[in-house]
């Protein structure tokens, strides 16, 4: 397959897909692709979609790749299909902050942070696929770690970790503590329709 019918085959993909998908993923689905190869395909469809004025582009969540419009045609886009919000309640989300920040991470570790028992918001975290168990810890009992997942920075348009905002980025005055969100607004963030 040639350079051009394999970014299109690539560009194609990306756009089906409601999943973030892995370079490596995307490299099988090409065949004779290598990971480092998928990375520049989609550098060069970037540059094509910015050239040509496109209103999306291919972003980076994590080690994937998503199709997302960009923020400026979000009105538009929720007009025609709109969102469904992800709800996350106040517990919830207070343990979806902790794992994001402390990751690997006990269910011992979030309780001790938060005060009173977190396994219904770490069940639901991951039937929401925004966490996932990342394996054992070695400590006795071998407790379960948990880390957050790709779906996780898609949802908060982040693609990376290092994107999380710092504490001092926060209001953490006595007025603000009260409604303090962890995240960006996950309204905010683009998709491919």
């Amino acid at each position: 397959m040639i350079d051009s019918d394999a970014r299109r085959v690539l560009e194609a993909v990306l756009f089906s897909s409601p999943e973030v998908l892995g370079a490596r993923q995307l490299a099988q689905v090409l065949g004779s692709a290598e990971p480092d190869q998928v990375h520049r395909w989609i550098d060069e469809l970037n540059a094509e979609y910015e050239s040509g004025n496109r209103s999306f582009r291919i972003e980076r969540a994590g080690d994937g790749y998503q199709m997302r419009t960009l923020p400026l045609y979000k009105t538009w886009v929720q007009k025609a299909e709109p969102l469904k919000p992800v709800r996350l309640g106040q517990p919830t989300l207070e343990t979806l902050a902790i794992v994001a920040y402390r990751q690997p991470v006990t269910r011992a570790e979030i309780e001790h942070l938060r005060g009173v028992d977190s396994s219904s918001g770490l069940r639901n975290l991951l039937e929401k696929k925004l966490i996932r168990i990342l394996g054992k810890d070695q400590a006795p009992g071998r407790p379960i770690l948990y880390g957050t997942t790709r779906n996780f920075l898609s949802l908060f348009s982040l693609a990376d970790l290092k994107d999380l905002p710092t504490l001092e980025e926060f209001d953490l005055s006595p007025a603000a503590t009260a409604t303090v969100v962890a995240f960006p607004d996950p309204q905010q963030a683009g998709r491919a329709g």
